[in-house]
């Protein structure tokens, strides 16, 4: 491939289309934007499985949130007309709930403790507000861990008696070993502790504020900092939406190559001027390159840039991700929750997605859809029958289903690259090795983007804002 410089983006998911609508519209360079997805398909974990007459099911929850950066955003939410949108707002914004101490909680994603005995209930009050007097004369060790962070914000009883057991749970190790990033994951960072009517007047303090949680989601009075909203498309499938971004990138002469992997990278002066790919057994160079986005992780770029990681050693997960799409002839008993987290230990869901509470569409004509992301344990049977019935089974005990619910489909998928990896101090900490190895090779036209790019760049809503800044910057 020759002709005009190149600006090339590696990875295929929904932060490099948003790139590409980024460069096309504030860059005003009129770039030739080339995207390189080694999957067969574009979009990562926001697209669907398509299951005929099934229907399609998404990978999880996947709603667009708003990053309140309004050049970001609308690049994202012109694609549909408003009227095509699930626009959710407000207390409907996100409803979350989770399974703890034997009970799923629709009124709070945060751990209730307000129906503890009056002797337990008064030493965890005791020492959180302890905790925020003593803490106006304490501060972080520089690289405190997930257990650090979590005895600063809580105290040091409800992190060992309520949190640690938590992420044992998730992660299967103690929360010492876990970097603060995992404190950010899931719902760890508040509870609940006092009926609405108390809190009213304590939410005055920030400081309290950002530990213990007003106890109903819906009744919640407005004490955001943002008004940040989710999109949906109102036609169920987030891939229709990552079609009609396809198409509107196509319009604007990007290319797309899929099935397309990067097998070498050559670099001269500090700039990288050409690379090979990969389709197929058919190989290509690609010359003239003005600049590469790489949002393909760091660790597939500081492979391409031939820096030796053998030192680096990564703690692997022990658990495997595996989603669990059910059809069900009966709405799911999960009120108006759009997904719950699992905390207690003993079952393997991670989390429990009712598609139609922030899609009415998508039950229509087929029956109400429902994933359960399950971390399965190396020692759990991946026989696809043995993890349908582990999720049938938690379902029931969760008491999102009963026995007069009747199953009308069912299958599990192991989708790579899905799922959180694990945030363990030592896989955080060679990241930010890799990050710095990267940087001194100088490489001037190579940006990283993306997951872990940058410190606790994780969630969309970060990946997208840090990409922003690199394109108006470069």
């Amino acid at each position: 491939m020759t002709g005009n410089k190149k600006t090339i983006i590696v990875g295929g998911g929904l932060s490099s289309l948003m790139l590409a609508r980024m460069i096309k519209t504030y860059k005003k360079s009129h770039a030739n934007i080339v995207i390189i997805e080694r999957d067969d398909k574009i979009g990562g974990q926001f697209g669907s499985i398509n299951y005929g007459e099934f229907g399609y099911f998404d990978h999880g929850m996947h709603i667009y949130y708003e990053s309140c950066i309004p050049e970001i955003d609308r690049l994202f939410t012109s694609l549909l007309p408003d009227d095509e949108w699930n626009i959710l707002e407000n207390n409907f914004k996100d409803v979350a709930g989770l399974y703890v101490n034997g009970r799923l909680q629709t009124h709070t994603p945060y751990v209730d403790l307000r129906n503890l005995p009056e002797p337990e209930w008064k030493k965890y009050v005791s020492d959180i507000f302890f905790t925020i007097h003593k803490n106006k004369q304490t501060q972080l060790p520089e690289n405190a861990n997930a257990y650090d962070i979590l005895k600063h914000h809580f105290g040091q009883l409800l992190t060992d008696e309520i949190f640690v057991p938590i992420l044992e749970k998730l992660y299967l190790t103690h929360a010492s070993n876990m970097d603060e990033i995992a404190t950010h994951l899931t719902t760890i960072n508040r509870v609940a502790l006092f009926d609405e009517d108390v809190m009213l007047d304590l939410m005055q303090s920030p400081e309290i504020r950002a530990r213990i949680c007003y106890p109903d989601q819906f009744t919640l009075p407005n004490y955001r900092l943002t008004k940040q909203r989710g999109f949906y498309p109102k036609k169920y499938g987030i891939f229709r939406v990552l079609e009609k971004f396809k198409s509107v990138l196509e319009n604007e002469d990007v290319e797309f190559l899929t099935s397309t992997v990067v097998s070498d990278l050559k670099i001269e002066n500090k700039n990288a001027k050409s690379l090979t790919i990969s389709n197929k057994n058919v190989t290509t160079e690609i010359n003239a390159i003005d600049e590469i986005y790489w949002t393909a992780g760091l660790p597939s770029l500081a492979s391409a840039l031939k820096i030796n990681l053998s030192d680096l050693k990564d703690d692997k997960r022990t658990t495997e991700a595996v989603y669990v799409n059910f059809l069900f002839d009966k709405t799911p008993n999960m009120d108006k929750l759009y997904y719950f987290y699992c905390f207690d230990k003993g079952y393997r869901s991670f989390r429990v997605t009712n598609y139609t509470n922030y899609c009415p569409a998508a039950a229509d004509n087929r029956g109400y859809p429902v994933c359960v992301e399950i971390w399965a344990q190396e020692a759990d049977s991946k026989d696809e029958d043995d993890l349908i019935a582990l999720a049938k089974k938690e379902l029931k005990s969760f008491g999102v289903i009963d026995d007069n619910v009747a199953i009308l489909f069912s299958k599990a998928e192991k989708l790579l690259g899905v799922g959180f990896p694990l945030p363990s101090i030592n896989n955080i900490s060679n990241m930010k090795l890799i990050s710095e190895r990267i940087k001194q090779c100088e490489i001037k036209n190579i940006i990283p983007t993306g997951v872990l790019s940058e410190k606790n760049v994780f969630f969309i809503k970060d990946v997208l804002t840090d990409a922003y800044h690199k394109v108006i910057k470069s």
